[in-house]
């Protein structure tokens, strides 16, 4: 009988370790920097706000965000400035917090443009699109939209019936953004021409970017030293039959 009596309690044992084991794991996943573990659960998250720039199809460029809750009660949300003319997602990152912290950003957002709610299934398939449609010209996404695109777990965009065109009037169509150095610019300018796009720079530039456009071998590999705001140049294949 006390034999029977000491397995129990090893068993008791076992089971309140295993449990102290699975709470610590949780904590630490809870609280990891690493995007990878931090948001593998996102697909089970519920999703609380879904926003969209009001003027995103007029203007072509504005914000798209969505947060969800995560078990333990904090709001994770992504953030992505998208450009649905040309270049794509130029700019994503994500973040964990309070509901309160995430109506302040919503806020200070809302400063330099309308924020409307969109459903979350529209909003990946705008981004999707975005993504797709730049690539078609040889850009990629901002380095941490990889990241950030977690955030989109288990959304399917097929439940969106919305028709989305990008481009303006069907072709690309290029402005110039503040972070974008003459050595991108020249690059994208060049991509746009190609594709028979149109653009808006500073005009000062022209003469420069004339000049160099026979020469631009090297442009796709230049890096000025500021990931923050980076467009990938990615490689165009050739046309089929070359």
């Amino acid at each position: 009988m006390a034999k029977n009596h000491g397995a129990k309690q090893q068993k008791k044992l076992a089971k309140q370790k295993a449990k102290r084991q699975e709470k610590r794991t949780s904590l630490m996943h809870r609280d990891s920097l690493d995007p990878t573990i931090r948001l593998r659960h996102a697909a089970k998250w519920p999703v609380t706000r879904a926003l969209m720039a009001e003027k995103l199809w007029e203007t072509g460029l504005g914000y798209l965000l969505i947060a969800r809750r995560d078990e333990g009660g904090r709001i994770v949300f992504a953030s992505f400035m998208v450009d649905v003319f040309c270049l794509g997602v130029k700019d994503a990152f994500w973040h964990s917090g309070s509901s309160t912290k995430f109506d302040e950003i919503v806020e200070d957002m809302q400063n330099t443009q309308s924020l409307v709610p969109i459903e979350p299934e529209c909003l990946v398939k705008i981004l999707q699109g975005a993504v797709d449609y730049a690539r078609s010209l040889g850009f990629g996404p901002h380095r941490d939209f990889k990241h950030a695109a977690l955030l989109l777990q288990g959304i399917d965009p097929a439940d969106c019936h919305r028709q989305l065109t990008y481009g303006k009037d069907g072709k690309p169509f290029y402005v110039r953004g503040p972070h974008e150095s003459s050595q991108e610019v020249f690059t994208i300018l060049q991509r746009v021409r190609e594709a028979g796009g149109h653009y808006v720079i500073d005009p000062g530039m022209m003469p420069i970017l004339d000049d160099d456009f026979e020469d631009d071998d090297d442009d796709d590999d230049y890096d000025d030293g500021d990931s923050s705001n980076d467009i990938i140049i990615e490689p165009v294949a050739p046309p089929e039959g070359e």
